[in-house]
């Protein structure tokens, strides 16, 4: 019997998002161990082994002072920022 795994892609790309503790709205690039193809998912593998980051983790992008910044987060830190 195989265990199902439940759905913790809470968010999508484009998405707009914000820290739990607050700070800039930011949006959702990509989310790790979404993509099909084989380069990104070898990119991937190398975020995982490297820095540690896992499959449902979420890449945000935001502004400050018009320079662009990124950054990686476990979905459990984020907030929909949408509507607010």
């Amino acid at each position: 019997m195989s265990k199902t795994m439940p759905d913790t892609n809470i968010f999508k790309t484009g998405d707009i998002v914000q820290l739990k503790s607050g700070g800039p709205n930011m949006t959702v690039n990509k989310i790790i161990g979404d993509s099909r193809d084989q380069k990104i998912k070898n990119i991937e593998l190398l975020l995982k082994a490297s820095k540690g980051y896992k499959d449902g983790d979420v890449k945000c992008q935001w502004f400050v002072n018009n320079e662009l910044k990124e950054g990686y987060f476990t979905p459990e830190t984020l907030k929909s920022a949408e509507g607010s």
